[in-house]
């Protein structure tokens, strides 16, 4: 009996090594993949469509040529037939919808929706589209934390969660007379589950350092940050 178990263990655990090997590696490649994706979204304008969205805008556009040269080289007759009407009733809707949309939507909206990864653990909540007024080595410092402290899949817990709220904006202090009414202070929270301090990696800290001065607290024993984001007036842009 302990002959035959051996030989089945050294027949089973190669494959079962190699299997969990490549698992991970898939993995790794996967969430890499989905980072330098989402970090593209760093140096949009304030307001943009996402990479979904311009798929689904290229569609259209591509639906609104073919009709609009079928009624250019006469393969669409003058009136529209009432078929032919509601599918261009249609296309304009859906492209003045993402039009509207493309004024609300903010890159960091894209950056969490858009990614597998940060879409399962982050909670975006800013109504007023602030995230867009952040200057890139902002953006890219809140990005940076962000994946930082949900950290790898094998070291974080499964419910780690990160709740990530934006404004409202305040008037900078007058102390700094050269910034007064050129600069607004937008507060960022981040509210996390399941993420305790002593658990933050100094990057963590670093990537925070670029974003603003912050404060760190513990809640229910979790973490939770504060950050004083100071960015350009945009009254005076």
């Amino acid at each position: 009996m302990p002959q035959q178990i051996s030989i089945v263990a050294l027949a089973v655990l190669p494959g079962a090594v190699a299997v969990s090997v490549v698992q991970r590696f898939r993995r790794m490649v996967q969430v890499e993949l989905d980072r330098v994706l989402v970090q593209s979204n760093v140096s949009q304008p304030r307001f943009a469509v996402g990479m979904l969205a311009s798929d689904e805008l290229a569609r259209l556009d591509l639906a609104a040529e073919k009709l609009l040269d079928g009624v250019a080289g006469g393969d669409v007759p003058l009136p529209l037939a009432p078929k032919v009407a509601s599918q261009a009733a249609s296309l304009a809707t859906e492209l003045r919808l993402h039009l509207i949309e493309g004024r609300r939507e903010t890159w960091l909206h894209h950056a969490v929706t858009e990614s597998e990864y940060l879409g399962r653990s982050v909670t975006l909540v800013d109504p007023s589209s602030l995230a867009g007024l952040l200057a890139p080595p902002q953006r890219d410092g809140l990005l940076q934390a962000v994946w930082l402290l949900l950290g790898d899949s094998k070291t974080r817990a499964p419910s780690a969660a990160i709740t990530l709220t934006l404004g409202p904006v305040a008037a900078v202090t007058q102390s700094i007379a050269s910034l007064a009414g050129r600069s607004v202070e937008v507060p960022i929270v981040l509210s996390t589950t399941g993420i305790r301090r002593n658990r933050v990696t100094p990057a963590t800290w670093s990537a925070l350092e670029r974003v603003g001065e912050y404060s760190a607290s513990t809640h229910e024993s979790s973490l939770r940050l504060r950050i004083h984001c100071i960015v350009d007036n945009p009254a005076e842009s």
